[in-house]
């Protein structure tokens, strides 16, 4: 954002912190632990940003929810630090939030300055590792891409776990998807993106939208996604040190309360177990280098790619899990957007058709 306050991004879960210290050391002079190593190959702008949630990633790691009563507490006080961030999301770009009922399912759209309706729209699935955040409270990243875009954007309030599990939350997605469509949309102008948990929704829901025999969304934008519940890939544990934002064992429980064990390889929960054959939307991966889920990017692009689909997997240099919303501002995160608005400007296009 384009105030001095700060927001990192944990499972795209914003948590507003403080700004950076005058004291914050160089990553050369931090001995210890991995997640502290800030690269010198990226840019001074980001680098600052890491400077600034120093004292977060030194953090010891703390204690996962594991009822549903932690759970709920971790929900509320994440809402709590999250809405102040979503608004003033909306007033540094100037954008309009209405709530809406599609499908049976609450919905928040976000329209932005000036907006003019083309016909094209887009669906977003916050993150929050499953079981924080809301349509809501995760506005910075609708408010940015509408910004961006000049489209309208719909973030959808999907049943957080324990309370609601894979089944049940892709459902909600694919009402949202299929209320556009009665109402006229063409499915050649709908594109659906997310973060972290909400990038794996959605390519979990794209699967469960062609297996249902419906007209496929025309593209996918997947920020950080997990895409393996499972915990498998090389990177999972390569890289399980390095990731400032995320920590397995921090992770896990939420990932078990939205999926149990032995649902994880279900491809409408882990989507890089389906069956991408039977065809899939053009799809764009965003990631960091510094991601302990690159494994998860990396197989989920190949699958897609070797079954004859249409896949772009872009890496960023140093970059940590949710980077497009908390470095929008910085060389690294405003590539990613113009990299973003240039596959919706080529997939959504008026007319265009697969």
């Amino acid at each position: 954002m384009r105030s001095r306050a700060l927001a990192l991004v944990i499972g795209c879960s914003l948590v507003a912190l403080a700004p950076p210290s005058a004291l914050a050391q160089s990553a050369a002079a931090v001995p210890l632990p991995m997640r502290a190593y800030v690269p010198s190959t990226i840019s001074p702008e980001a680098a600052a940003i890491y400077a600034g949630y120093r004292a977060f990633i030194l953090a010891p790691t703390p204690t996962p929810a594991r009822t549903t009563a932690e759970f709920d507490a971790l929900y509320q006080a994440n809402e709590q630090r999250s809405l102040s961030v979503a608004d003033r999301a909306l007033k540094t770009y100037g954008s309009a939030a209405r709530d809406r009922v599609l499908g049976g399912t609450p919905t928040v759209e976000v329209r932005p300055k000036g907006y003019k309706d083309d016909g094209s729209v887009l669906i977003y699935v916050h993150g929050g590792g499953f079981v924080s955040g809301s349509a809501r409270s995760n506005l910075l990243g609708p408010a940015i891409m509408a910004d961006a875009t000049g489209r309208r954007v719909i973030s959808v309030e999907y049943l957080v776990a324990p309370r609601g599990q894979w089944r049940q939350v892709t459902d909600q997605v694919l009402a949202v998807y299929k209320a556009l469509l009665a109402q006229g949309v063409k499915p050649r102008r709908i594109g659906m993106f997310g973060g972290s948990a909400g990038g794996t929704i959605v390519a979990a829901t794209a699967l469960k939208i062609r297996d249902q025999g419906l007209p496929m969304p025309a593209a996918l934008l997947l920020q950080s996604p997990a895409t393996d519940l499972t915990g498998a890939g090389d990177t999972r544990i390569t890289l399980s040190e390095a990731d400032p934002a995320l920590r397995p064992g921090t992770v896990q429980p939420g990932i078990d309360a939205y999926a149990a064990p032995a649902d994880q390889r279900n491809p409408y929960a882990s989507p890089v177990y389906g069956d991408f054959k039977k065809g899939y939307p053009p799809t764009l991966i965003q990631g960091g280098t510094k991601e302990f889920l690159l494994s998860d990017f990396v197989r989920l692009h190949r699958a897609i790619r070797g079954a004859g689909g249409e896949s772009r997997l872009e890496i960023y240099e140093g970059m940590p899990h949710g980077f497009s919303d908390l470095m929008v501002n910085t060389p690294e995160g405003r590539e990613a957007k113009a990299e973003a608005v240039a596959f919706w400007k080529q997939h959504l296009a008026r007319g265009k058709s697969r």
